[in-house]
């Protein structure tokens, strides 16, 4: 089944309010196995609004509006479901009653615009909701299913989990799971990953895609199914392969992150770690104060110094097993681009080692590339691997 999402507001186009409720429906569609093909972002508009929807119903099997049915002149979501589907705005004398008694108990008057709040195309169904007060929307036009719900994150979960999600399971037959293995790697860029997986990635069932953040790529292996068992089975020799052929630049997966596995072997071997730094100005040493838990002994920052002084110093300082030192960043002209140098000394109990690495910019730009290598190279001199050429 394809659901398609329209979110409504030009408080969403303009920067004012973040779509949220996109990402929350798009995540609830996903995880029940709903393919979704277009997200729609669409302004305060009648005309625009009444095209977005217009188009929807011709390329989905459902629609989900999120905003615009609320008190006010500018929620129009109502009125442009009724141009699409050509169907009379109707009120719900009920719910109208219960409105104008709620808002008379807390502020002793109504203002009549509330009312619409009450309002539906007429032959829909009319939602409950049990977090607000106006009312949502559900109704088939054409073959399709149209939705409509608050903007309110609140109320629009609500109508979503209890009553837009029931409908759509039952309206889709044979029930169906999406489930996903994330698989997080560093050391690899993106174009070397998708060429050695180049052939997984015209699978469709399992299907692979990368995605890149913070100098990881991640490599996301989606598989439908009609359970989660069924799931995992096709995904697994889809991730052994896909282990197998990186190595050991795959470093974690789905929701662990790098903190967990360098707090996880220094925990494993007894060992406690310290940081000494000066290219990255505390940055590395700030992080693992705040993710490293009982495994992190303590840092410095200085304006100057090598990786092997600042991490002898910090070793020195706290008594730790494990130290990092981060030197200062040298700025040089690489292919027409300023780009910073950094050397980092591990000293662990089984040896130290060095590495320069470079990173493209200067200042943040380039800290910030720093602290993600700096907790990577820590995270492999712990696990004992090192840093070999293959994963540089």
């Amino acid at each position: 089944m394809i659901v398609e999402v329209i979110a409504v507001g030009t408080e969403l186009l303009i920067g004012q309010i973040v779509n949220t409720n996109g990402a929350t429906i798009g995540e609830r569609l996903a995880a029940e196995g709903f393919d979704a093909h277009h997200q729609v972002v669409v302004g305060d508009n009648l005309g625009r609004l009444t095209e977005a929807i217009r188009t929807a119903v011709t390329r989905a099997d459902a629609v989900i509006l999120t905003g615009g049915i609320g008190p006010t002149q500018d929620d129009m979501t109502r009125e442009a479901i009724c141009e699409v589907t050509g169907r009379a705005m109707v009120r719900d004398a009920e719910h109208a009653e219960r409105i104008r008694r709620r808002i008379t108990a807390r502020r002793g008057s109504v203002a009549d615009n509330v009312f619409r709040m009450a309002d539906h195309p007429e032959g829909a169904e009319p939602l409950p909701n049990s977090q607000g007060v106006a009312l949502g929307v559900a109704l088939e036009h054409e073959g399709t299913l149209i939705f409509a719900v608050p903007g309110v994150p609140r109320e629009m979960l609500a109508l979503l989990d209890e009553e837009i999600m029931p409908r759509l399971r039952a309206a889709s037959g044979e029930p169906a799971v999406l489930r996903n293995r994330v698989l997080r790697t560093w050391g690899f860029g993106e174009s070397q990953i998708a060429e050695l997986l180049d052939d997984l990635y015209v699978t469709v069932n399992p299907s692979v895609a990368f995605l890149i953040s913070d100098m990881e790529v991640k490599v996301r292996i989606s598989a439908k199914a009609e359970d989660a068992d069924a799931a995992e089975r096709l995904i697994a020799p889809v991730e052994s392969v896909v282990r197998e052929r990186l190595g050991s630049a795959v470093f974690a997966s789905d929701d662990e992150t790098v903190f967990d596995v360098v707090s996880g072997l220094a925990r494993q071997h007894g060992w406690s770690i310290s940081v000494g730094e000066a290219g990255t100005t505390g940055s590395v040493g700030a992080a693992l104060a705040a993710n490293g838990g009982d495994t992190f002994a303590g840092s410095i920052c200085a304006r100057h110094g090598t990786a092997a002084d600042l991490a002898a110093s910090a070793m020195s300082m706290f008594g730790s097993e494990v130290a990092i030192g981060i030197g200062d960043a040298d700025v040089v002209e690489d292919s027409g681009q300023t780009a910073s140098v950094i050397e980092f000394s591990v000293v662990t109990p089984d040896g130290t080692r060095k590495r320069s690495m470079r990173f493209f910019g200067v200042g943040e730009r380039a800290t910030a590339y720093a602290r993600i290598a700096a907790l990577h190279l820590l995270r492999l001199a712990l696990a004992g691997t090192w840093w070999d050429e293959s994963v540089s």
